[in-house]
């Protein structure tokens, strides 16, 4: 809809209603737990037309799969889409309000996602003149990554990525994770293993380019704007996604191809530690609490295992996958790789001594888990439950990671979104430019007010934050895109 308002150069409405979104809060399932056969709004939609002729015609129309008839008929079929619609909203409505997702549909995922239409219609700036150069640093780096994968495996890796690569682990220095869910588990993994093992190094440059490089190559051709969709439910926890092209992934080497509107300057404002604040309050742990607040709990992870701070990306991956449920002993394995026994064990120690300061974790995490059999489904803090769908009885593996997973995730989500429908409120539509998980790229004039701006866009984030997590002392950077 949004490209074809742009088309006719028509600005998208101010306020979009997604029936859509509406069905997808109430599955509250995964796309890998048919999740997505729940969120077509067109079964549900054509059962409330009079007779299944005008559905199936009106289905098409509004696919573009039928010529558009004459002025009285489609005026007829517009009217029984209408009365149909009506009747659809009256239904889902109920069930929002009887499920208690309503308030966070209409106060915060539809504004938020309106507020996108109008940059989906606008498109990002970005600088084609530098994106030759840029994919030909790329296509470096993917080739001499294409080449130590090819090495390792013995065999050409075209079409490899994370969910079909574990076939092929048995015989590498990474066997170990051939038991992982394939895809975002999986990815976190490779990034963990990538410090020891060569091969995970060098599969996660390949993937890294193939995807900054399909990004890229987009801005090729002269235009100067690319126009990338806005998913604001895109994930079961709530996360935006941006795809057509993924410009959330563009790694920050890349980054300087996305550029700010003549006469602005672009600003970064980043939640620093996000999720462990969330889990911080969540849990109620004091000391976790304390630690957040006095320092960079990644840094200090990263100093115990490492004695390098600048190893602070993996401390992070190891910090989210011990907390989300994975052992001591499996970080270990991926982070000491072909070493001696005994640097396993060491790291294991590290990691166990590092988060037995923080016992409520533990607490919690039983606490979540005791939630999902009772009740059926975890929640954030406002609404976004995922419900379990393999019925009663212990839960599996799987299920005691999302049971922590959901509510910290999605309540992420949540102040994230609050914080942009602030921002969004104090400023307009058009200074946000791309959210980037847990931080937005802002552009504002660039005069003598700009630091103020940004100063206040940056309050509204600790003030949504705090708002949800008090106690929790939020921290925001804010920077250049590229740093």
């Amino acid at each position: 809809m949004i490209d074809d308002l742009r088309r006719l150069n028509h600005r998208p409405p101010t306020q979009i209603l997604d029936f859509g979104d509406a069905l997808r809060i109430l599955a509250g399932r995964p796309k890998d737990e048919g999740g997505e056969k729940l969120w077509n709004v067109w079964p549900v939609l054509k059962r409330q037309f009079a007779n299944k002729t005008d559905a199936d015609l009106f289905e098409r129309l509004a696919l573009s799969r039928e010529i558009r008839p004459d002025l009285g008929e489609l005026t007829r079929l517009l009217e029984a889409a209408g009365e149909a619609l009506a009747d659809v909203w009256r239904g889902l409505e109920s069930r929002l309000r009887q499920k208690g997702e309503y308030d966070r549909l209409t106060t915060v995922e539809w504004p938020l996602q309106s507020a996108f239409a109008y940059r989906q219609f606008l498109g990002v700036r970005v600088d084609a003149s530098i994106a030759e150069a840029l994919l030909e640093q790329i296509s470096a780096e993917k080739y001499a990554a294409y080449r130590r994968v090819a090495e390792h495996l013995n065999r050409n890796p075209t079409g490899l990525n994370y969910w079909n690569v574990q076939q092929y682990l048995s015989d590498t220095d990474v066997a170990y994770l051939m038991d992982l869910d394939p895809g975002g588990q999986l990815q976190s993994a490779f990034e963990m293993a990538a410090l020891a093992s060569p091969f995970a190094e060098a599969f996660v440059s390949m993937m890294k380019a193939g995807r900054d490089g399909s990004i890229v190559r987009r801005a090729l051709g002269g235009t100067n704007r690319l126009f990338p969709i806005f998913h604001v439910l895109g994930t079961i926890s709530g996360r935006i996604l941006v795809s057509d092209p993924y410009l959330q992934q563009l790694r920050r080497a890349y980054r300087g191809l996305i550029t700010g509107e003549p006469h602005h300057r672009l600003i970064y404002l980043d939640y620093a530690q996000f999720e462990p604040g969330v889990l911080a309050g969540l849990s109620g742990d004091p000391g976790l609490i304390r630690a957040y607040n006095e320092g960079d709990l990644y840094s200090a992870l990263a100093e115990l295992l490492f004695d390098n701070a600048a190893q602070r990306p993996v401390a992070k991956r190891v910090f989210l996958a011990f907390s989300y449920g994975m052992t001591p002993d499996r970080i270990a394995t991926m982070l000491a790789g072909d070493a001696p026994p005994g640097e396993r064990t060491t790291y294991a120690a590290k990691i166990t001594g590092f988060f037995e300061a923080f016992p409520e974790l533990a607490s919690f995490r039983a606490r979540q888990n005791d939630a999902l059999i009772a009740d059926g489904y975890v929640a954030s803090l406002f609404g976004n439950r995922r419900l379990r769908t393999n019925g009663g009885g212990p839960l599996s593996l799987k299920e005691q990671r999302w049971a922590l997973n959901q509510p910290v995730q999605s309540t992420a989500s949540l102040i994230f979104k609050e914080a942009l429908n602030g921002i969004i409120a104090e400023f307009g539509v058009e200074p946000v430019v791309l959210p980037v998980h847990d931080a937005v790229l802002l552009q504002f004039p660039d005069d003598g007010d700009f630091e103020r701006r940004a100063q206040c866009a940056s309050e509204i984030m600790v003030e949504r934050f705090t708002h949800r997590i008090p106690g929790v002392n939020a921290k925001i950077k804010a920077g250049n895109f590229t740093d």
